[in-house]
Order: C-alpha cells, then sequence, then structure tokens
C-alpha cells in the first residue's frame, strides 16, 4: 500500500511539474506595462494654453471662478466660469498619473502616482510646478482591461503610465495562464485598453479623496489616511499614516472631522486635537460597497453601488443620524438606480444616479428625503457635484453641467461645456 501511495504522489508531482513548465512557458495576451522612466516622470510637467482633449474625466475641485477637472491619470483641465452661462477652457497642465485635486489659497496640490505636486496658481494661465515629494504614495498602476491578465510589473523600470494588450510569457500563476484567451481578433486588430469607470469625479465633491483642514492636507492612499502639513504651503511637510484597516475610497471635511467613506461602510476622525494624527471616533458598517458621503448637520448621508471595483449587492441611498458621533446610526434607506456622488445644501439634496441622471430631492425632512423627489434630469451619465452659491456644478460624461437653484421652486440648468 505505500509503494503504491508512494508511486501515485511521484506521478502526480510528475504530471504537476511538466504541466507547470508547460504554462510558464506559454504565451498568452495581457496588459503589458508601457513605463516612463522616474527621471522621466519628474520632468513631465507642462502647462498647455486652450482647450486640450479630455480621455476620462474624473475629480473636479472649484476655486473661485476657476474649475479644475481631473483628467483621469493625464493632468488637469482649467476652466474660467466667472460667466457659468458660457464657461471656457483656459488650459492644461500634463500631470502623469494625475486623480485629486486640492486648493488653498492660491496653492494646488494634485497627486501624480507616487509623488505629489504643489503648483503656484497665483496667474492661472501661467501655473508653476513649486515643489514636488517624492515616494509619498504607495506605488499604483492605471486601470487595466480586467478581461485579460497582468503582466509582471519591474518597479526599476518606472512608473506605468499605460497598458498594451500584448503577448507575453512574463504573467505569474498558474492559473493566470491557464484561463487567458487566446484572443484571435489581437492579430487582426489594435486592442484598446478600458479606463477604471467611464467617469471618477472640491469645493469638495463626495468622491474626493483630498481634503483640507486650516493647515493640513489629507490624503487616501490605499488602507490609510496620510497628513501633509502646509502652513508653509509650498513646502507640505509629510506628518501621519493613520491605517483605516478598510479601504478607504472618499474623504469629506466637515468641521474638524473627517468623513471617510470605505469598501464597508463609514468612519469618523476627529482632528480638532491633533491634525497631524486624527483620532478615530466610530464607525458604521454595511455590506461591501463604494461609498462616497456628504454632511450637514446631524446626517451623513452616502450612496451605495453595485457593480463596482468595490463590489456591493444594493443601489441606495443612507441617510445616517450623527447627533452623537460615537454612536453613528442608520436611519433611513431609500432605493436608487446606479447612485455615485451626492450634495446637500439646505432642504435640497443631490443624488448623482449614474445612468438613470441626476434626481433633486427634498430634504426639509431627512428622514423622508428619498421618497420625496423633486426633479429627475434623465439620459445624463452623472458622476459627481459640487454646490456653490447657487450653483450646481456637476460632472458627466458629455461634460459639466450646470445648473441654477437659487429659486428651489425653480431650477434651471445654465450651461453644458462638453468634453
Amino acid at each position: 500500500m505505500n509503494k503504491l501511495v508512494l508511486f501515485l504522489g511521484a506521478a502526480i508531482m510528475l504530471v504537476s511539474l511538466n504541466s507547470c513548465k508547460k504554462y510558464k512557458n506559454k504565451e498568452v495576451y495581457a496588459n503589458v506595462p508601457v513605463y516612463m522612466s522616474y527621471s522621466d516622470f519628474r520632468s513631465s510637467f507642462e502647462y498647455y494654453d486652450g482647450m486640450h482633449p479630455m480621455t476620462a474625466p474624473g475629480n473636479i475641485f472649484i476655486h473661485n471662478d476657476i474649475i479644475f477637472i481631473s483628467d483621469e491619470d493625464k493632468g488637469i483641465h482649467i476652466v474660467n466660469n466667472s460667466n457659468k452661462s458660457a464657461p471656457y477652457f483656459i488650459g492644461f497642465m500634463n500631470i502623469p498619473g494625475n486623480t485629486q485635486i486640492a486648493v488653498k489659497n492660491n496653492i494646488l496640490y494634485a497627486n501624480s502616482f507616487i509623488d505629489l505636486l504643489t503648483i503656484d496658481i497665483s496667474n492661472i494661465q501661467d501655473p508653476k510646478l513649486v515643489n514636488r515629494m517624492y515616494d509619498v504614495f504607495s506605488y499604483c498602476t492605471p486601470a487595466i482591461n480586467d478581461e485579460y491578465p497582468t503582466a509582471d510589473i519591474n518597479k526599476e523600470n518606472g512608473v506605468v503610465i499605460a497598458w498594451e494588450i500584448e503577448k507575453t510569457k512574463d504573467v505569474s500563476g498558474f492559473g493566470a495562464k491557464l484561463f487567458a484567451k487566446d484572443c484571435a481578433e489581437c492579430e487582426k486588430e489594435e486592442i484598446q485598453t478600458k479606463s477604471a469607470s467611464s467617469i471618477r469625479v472640491n469645493l469638495a465633491g463626495s468622491r474626493s479623496q483630498f481634503a483640507i483642514i486650516d493647515n493640513y492636507l489629507y490624503a487616501i492612499d490605499k488602507g490609510s489616511i496620510k497628513s501633509f502639513n502646509v502652513s508653509n504651503s509650498t513646502s507640505p511637510i509629510f506628518g501621519h499614516e493613520k491605517k483605516t484597516w478598510d479601504e478607504p475610497e472618499t474623504l469629506f471635511p466637515e468641521g474638524d472631522y473627517l468623513f471617510v467613506g470605505t469598501t464597508t461602510g463609514m468612519k469618523i476622525y476627529d482632528a480638532g486635537a491633533d491634525r497631524d494624527n486624527p483620532n478615530f471616533v466610530s464607525e458604521i458598517e454595511h455590506v461591501e460597497s463604494c461609498d462616497p458621503v456628504v454632511v450637514q448637520g446631524n446626517y451623513a448621508y452616502l450612496t451605495l453601488r453595485t457593480g463596482s471595483d468595490c463590489g456591493g449587492i444594493d443601489d441606495e441611498l443612507q441617510v445616517i443620524d450623527i447627533g452623537n458621533l460615537k454612536f453613528p446610526k442608520l436611519k433611513e434607506q431609500f432605493d436608487m438606480t446606479d447612485p455615485y456622488g451626492l450634495a446637500v445644501d439646505g432642504n435640497l439634496l443631490f443624488v448623482c444616479d449614474g445612468s438613470d441622471g441626476l434626481k433633486v430631492f427634498d430634504n426639509s425632512n431627512p428622514l423622508d428625503c428619498g421618497d420625496n423627489l423633486m426633479y429627475h434630469f434623465p439620459a445624463v451619465q452623472t458622476s459627481d457635484i459640487i454646490l456653490n452659491n447657487g450653483a450646481a456644478i456637476m460632472i458627466a460624461e458629455e461634460g459639466v453641467y450646470q445648473y441654477d437653484y437659487t429659486n428651489p421652486s425653480n431650477l434651471t440648468m445654465i450651461s453644458l461645456l462638453s468634453f
């Protein structure tokens, strides 16, 4: 019996070794990284006048009469919005790996893959890079085409700025090669890599990952919140890294508090006593999902969405009582179609319901808000919205929409700046 077991074990091992050898040398179509050397990456900042092609609109930030729009992993578009009925593009800042924006006075802070950039925007038509902090963020890459495996990455080659679908043997993992597509059509036509989501989008927007409280900039970086002292606005100083233990997705400041939307709920941190190292206060959990959050008074409003990178099984608006910050309580849930970002001002609650457009609810009673739809603008793929002095500025696939809500009983569209 023992000899039989040994024989069978040896046979299985031999088959396994042959199989591993077979798949180790197998060429498959995969996301193959396109690198930019570190020296080229860190000298890549440039400014271009006028309109520049928009590829993947993301986060927006409002600063006075200027709208900054992050073009996912490419850079930042600058829009003059002094006349809300006729906004126009001023220029474009080339910043590889940019997704986040925050502004304090005349200084703009932007991520660039692993670095933090400080840009002087006192002359908006000639922004100047004044500081770059190296390696303050985790090594990250652009979105992949998830229909294909990902080739191995060598960080020593530089930063990954794009992907190409090509044949390669450099794919680790037996399963990745065993189940990879043959992709006969790849021989005949160029394959385009997909962007992450159609859109990701601070006076701050609800989907932002940067926030400023007084002289501190806070930034989400994978499973942590990082703080930067910006008392000397042109020379940020790295402060502290606070582990969240859940995957943070969004960051919303309110007074001395940071409300963090994670993939499993909302966490609250108090930055009042220690700006450098905010203290954890409480959390409220939900099923795994993306979680944009905004706050007004004693209530926090957040959306959960299915079909995203965060997982999720519900599409809904949640209203959370934060009257006692140590014990937040889920009070109401309202069904939505495909919710993304949201914003609240007084008795109006705006929800970007993705493919179902923009919805505006009567928020005079927060616990009934989701049942009191006032306006619905369908047929627009919406992402996030910022409310600024009676103007609702919303980002969508087609461009930036603006609405006048100074008269809640007569909400009207002001303009559309097309991409």
